[in-house]
């Protein structure tokens, strides 16, 4: 074979194996449609329906108010361990129970009248109990 078909078979292979490891690489990201996770279904609906409706609002200002309940009941708890006081005790059980309600409300606005809410009443029963149990230590 001469120098030219040498190379020219060379170039082929190489577009070959770029063409392929596109193709692997689009198989990947293709197979996340298969599982899609909660960024690309908001992602979706904003594609098909760019105005949100006053449900979807609802819904992103409850979970932003549980993680800011969330983040006060870890912040709360961490403030405990370091004084001791029960009042940061008490302060990171209610934040527990105030976003297990918040999520609660998400869950209904999800499933509607098929939601399980027996796990969420189950916890928030037991951060009750153990709202119960705090008492103050001196570090």
């Amino acid at each position: 074979m001469d120098k030219t078909n040498t190379w020219l078979i060379r170039v082929f292979a190489v577009v070959l194996v770029f063409v392929c490891l596109i193709a692997y690489l689009n198989a990947q990201a293709n197979s996340s449609l298969l599982r899609p996770t909660i960024e690309d279904l908001e992602y979706k609906a904003f594609l098909l329906r760019p105005k949100p409706s006053i449900e979807d609002l609802e819904y992103k200002a409850l979970d932003k108010k549980r993680a800011n309940a969330e983040f006060a009941a870890n912040r709360d708890y961490t403030d405990y361990e370091k004084f001791g006081s029960i009042l940061f005790c008490n302060a990171s059980f209610n934040s527990r129970i105030e976003s297990a309600n918040y999520a609660k409300q998400m869950e209904l606005y999800i499933s509607g009248k098929e939601a399980d809410l027996s796990e969420l009443d189950t916890a928030i029963k037991d951060y009750e109990n153990e709202r119960s149990k705090c008492r103050d230590f001196n570090p």
